[in-house]
């Protein structure tokens, strides 16, 4: 009886990641949903620039800087579950009041309540798989897990662009809530703690918080998303200017790094399991982005294309291995707490990133210091990651 409890386990574990993964997945498309509609949007509300238009992406970040770490504990306190279901629900709601939204002031209410979901929808879902797989098999689940942008944004952008023209901007938020209601009921009927649960967080809080570690493994997710999402924001911009590659062309290069994701981040993780060691991928990962970075900089034609496939596979060893490191330093217990940091990290990077490569794009009106820039950011995730203790 034992053992075959023990098999059921091991396979409610994998429907346990799959549901966690939709559920992220549900929240990624409806923040994704937004550049394809941004000019039908513009022309219906008069919306008079492009500063304005970027709020409905930025105001759903600004929430997880202030809300992740409190999700953190809430979750430890409360349980995945109750935290998870109802941050779903806010995801839900957002996309209802998106697409009703009748006047601009109503719609960036609307994605703030996305941002507030999200900011829990991010802390929740990679807590629930760090209660329910081991350290050994860990960096496989979040391999798996870390399509979860990637896989959402691959699929809202068409998704996206095709309804517009079908319909109108408001018709991909009615798909987001149904995909959101889906999420939900998925959730409540499938998630529970997990084997590796603990709720007794309050006493060790503030050891949590004080562990340096885990702040290292933070600012190196802060890095590394600044310079991905600094890529996939300016990227076809800079193409089509520079370049002089066409607008569609221009799209499909910069999602190249998606793509690469999708399919090379769970071999990644497999990898990392399989040699007992995580630093050695995040090192490796930003060092061969800094390259990458710096060879898309300076090339153009088919060798632009091999830089950017170079890129999306190298950047490709590191999500998985992140995700994995808040559970390996703090222990299954306190890893929502990490996990809290971490998303925390995550959406001050992409909150300043995209600016800062906008800066430099207007002060230097020139293709290549701006990828150089990049590859900055991607050079002092490499420089903290060196400095990790965990192997």
């Amino acid at each position: 009886m034992e053992a075959g409890g023990k098999r059921g386990q091991s396979r409610y574990k994998w429907l346990v990641l799959t549901v966690s993964l939709f559920a992220f997945v549900a929240y990624a498309f409806a923040f994704q949903s937004v550049p394809p509609l941004i000019r039908s949007i513009r022309t219906e509300f008069n919306i008079p620039s492009d500063a304005q238009a970027a709020l409905l992406m930025s105001i759903v970040l600004v929430p997880g800087i202030f809300l992740s770490l409190p999700a953190g504990f809430w979750i430890g306190k409360y349980g995945v579950r109750q935290v998870g279901a109802l941050s779903l629900i806010g995801v839900t709601v957002s996309s209802l009041v998106t697409a009703s939204a009748s006047s601009f002031l109503i719609l960036l209410v609307g994605r703030l309540i996305l941002g507030i979901g999200g900011a829990f929808v991010m802390t929740t879902t990679p807590a629930i798989i760090a209660q329910w797989f081991s350290k050994e098999d860990l960096g496989r689940a979040m391999g798996i897990f870390g399509v979860n942008m990637p896989l959402a944004t691959v699929i809202a952008l068409p998704t996206a662009s095709a309804l517009l023209l079908a319909f109108d901007w408001r018709f991909p938020f009615y798909i987001s809530f149904a995909v959101g209601i889906a999420a939900t009921i998925a959730f409540l009927i499938v998630v529970r703690d997990g084997p590796f649960a603990g709720h007794n967080v309050r006493a060790n809080v503030r050891e949590a918080v004080a562990n340096s570690e885990i702040w290292k493994v933070g600012m190196a997710w802060l890095f590394f998303n600044a310079a991905a999402l600094s890529f996939t924001t300016w990227a076809p911009t800079l193409f089509e200017e520079f370049q002089k590659i066409p607008n569609v062309q221009a799209s499909f290069l910069a999602s190249l790094l998606m793509w690469s994701a999708v399919f090379c981040v769970p071999l990644h993780g497999y990898l990392s399991d399989k040699a007992g060691r995580r630093k050695p991928f995040v090192l490796l990962g930003f060092v061969l982005m800094t390259l990458a970075f710096a060879l898309i900089g300076f090339t153009s034609g088919v060798t632009l294309v091999v830089s950017i496939l170079l890129l999306g596979i190298t950047a490709a060893m590191i999500p998985a291995v992140v995700s994995a490191l808040p559970a390996q330093v703090l222990g299954p217990t306190l890893a929502s707490l990490g996990f809290g940091i971490t998303a925390t990290c995550l959406n001050i990077g992409a909150a300043v990133a995209q600016p800062f490569i906008g800066f430099v794009r207007d002060t230097t009106q020139s293709y290549t210091p701006c990828l150089l820039g990049m590859a900055v950011l991607a050079a002092i995730g490499a420089i903290v990651a060196y400095t990790l203790k965990t192997a």
